[in-house]
């Protein structure tokens, strides 16, 4: 699987454990660093890999608590921030664009404030515009709950009810291999620790915006799902919030992909690279 995607996987130590990430496409080319969502891993990124990697050279982390990456330990937003900042580091990035989807555009954006040398342009995908803990009817510790105890009768029913929902089949057979870890009673579950989703979702919903939007410097492009596809009430927050980041955020841009859902990168690759492609050569 990693094979197919990457030409090499790298692992790095870092507090409580290893980093792993994958490495592809052209070594002297633009890097693009890629962060996946929550409880997904670095091949969420599956789809736009291939076509990515004939233009940049492309680091796609499976950030602490997913995939192989730390299991154990304290997670945070400051964590991820630091273990990126050792990645840059090893792989010797003096420049890198962050490609960050869902939660992690908000350590991404913390990032960028912290090396605004390094960090050149940041992509996010539907995420950091907003605290979680304002969308309409989020509940934290019911969502934690679920996705805890979330359980399939195997990796490929979990693979069959993704494609379903996202009405794809872009997704490389046993991909969700990294994702889910089996339990004692032979399911199969999120391999990100309880604590991990606790921590992870509390940061995103209390994040302080005006604090973190307000220092960000570099070019932003912010790529939206459909809001169409979303309740009334939601599609009002969501669009309430955009224009409250791009009162913040003068620099940046914002599209929505239409007909997208919240993993765009999944349901249109092809627009998502295009995206980049024009973002990145202005």
């Amino acid at each position: 699987m990693n094979e197919a995607l990457f030409s090499h996987v790298n692992r790095l130590q870092v507090e409580g454990g290893t980093l792993e990430y994958g490495v592809t496409g052209k070594p002297d080319a633009p890097a693009l660093l890629l962060l996946h969502g929550i409880r997904n891993t670095k091949l969420l990124f599956a789809p736009i890999l291939p076509a990515l990697a004939e233009e940049y050279r492309v680091i796609a982390v499976d950030i602490r608590g997913h995939g192989n990456s730390v299991s154990q330990g304290s997670f945070s937003f400051e964590g991820i921030v630091t273990d990126l900042i050792q990645l840059m580091e090893k792989e010797q990035l003096e420049q890198v664009t962050i490609v960050a989807a869902s939660f992690s555009a908000v350590p991404a954006q913390m990032l960028a404030i912290r090396e605004p040398k390094r960090v050149a342009s940041l992509i996010l995908l539907d995420g950091g515009y907003y605290s979680l803990g304002e969308v309409p009817g989020f509940n934290r510790e019911k969502v934690v709950e679920r996705l805890a105890t979330t359980r399939f009768s195997s990796v490929e029913e979990a693979e069959r009810q993704f494609a379903e929902r996202y009405g794809t089949r872009v997704m490389p057979e046993g991909w969700m291999q990294e994702e889910l870890v089996k339990k004692e009673d032979g399911s199969y579950g999120y391999r990100l620790p309880r604590e991990a989703f606790s921590a992870y979702f509390q940061e995103y919903s209390v994040h302080c915006q005006p604090e973190l939007f307000q220092q960000l410097t570099c070019p932003v492009l912010l790529l939206l799902a459909d809001d169409g596809l979303l309740s009334k009430e939601e599609q009002q927050f969501h669009r309430q919030a955009v224009a409250t980041y791009q009162g913040m955020v003068k620099q940046a841009k914002v599209k929505m992909i239409p007909k997208a859902q919240h993993l765009l990168m999944v349901t249109h690759p092809q627009e998502i690279v295009n995206e980049i492609h024009d973002f990145l050569s202005k």
